[in-house]
C-alpha cells in the first residue's frame, strides 16, 4: 500500500476509535444518571413528597436535564468523528475504485432496513436523550406533588 493509503487508514481508525469513545461516555453518564436518579426514587419512597423532598426532586430535575445535555453533546461528537471517517472512506474509495465500498454500504443498508422495517428511522441518541428526560419529567412531576402536599 502506499503511504497516502496508510495515513489515510490510520486517520479512519483513529476518527472511529474518537466516535466509540463518545458513544462509551455517553453509555456511561446515562448510566450514571439512572443510577443517581435511583437512588434519589428511593430516598424519596422513604421521606415522601413533602415540601422536606424538594431538594431531591429538583436534584432529580437537573440530573436529568444535565444527562440531557451530555447525550446531546457526546452524539454531536461522535457524528463530526464519524463525518470526517466517511469522508476518508471516500478517498480511498477514489483511490481503489475495485473495491466498490459503496456498493456495499448501499447493499448493507437496504438489507438492515428490509430487516427492522419498524425501528429503522429511530435513532439511537434520541433514546438516550428521552430516557434523561423522562428522569427530569418525574422530577418535575414530584415537585409539583410535593409542592401542592
Amino acid at each position: 500500500m502506499s503511504e497516502t493509503t496508510d495515513i489515510l487508514i490510520n486517520v479512519a481508525d483513529q476518527e472511529f476509535a474518537q466516535a466509540k469513545q463518545s458513544e462509551d461516555q455517553r453509555a456511561n453518564i446515562t448510566g450514571l444518571v439512572v443510577v443517581v436518579a435511583s437512588a434519589i426514587q428511593g430516598a424519596l419512597t422513604q421521606t415522601g413528597l413533602t415540601k422536606n423532598a424538594l431538594p431531591l426532586t429538583i436534584m432529580l430535575i437537573v440530573i436529568g436535564a444535565f444527562g440531557m445535555v451530555a447525550s446531546i453533546k457526546l452524539y454531536e461528537r461522535a457524528r463530526r468523528h464519524i463525518r470526517l471517517k466517511f469522508f476518508v472512506r471516500q478517498r480511498l474509495e477514489e483511490l481503489y475504485p475495485d473495491t466498490q465500498l459503496q456498493a456495499l454500504l448501499d447493499s448493507t443498508r437496504k438489507e438492515q432496513q428490509a430487516d427492522f422495517p419498524i425501528v429503522r428511522h429511530w435513532r439511537l441518541w434520541s433514546l438516550w436523550v428521552i430516557l434523561n428526560a423522562m428522569i427530569s419529567i418525574l422530577g418535575i412531576i414530584y415537585t409539583i406533588v410535593a409542592i401542592l402536599h
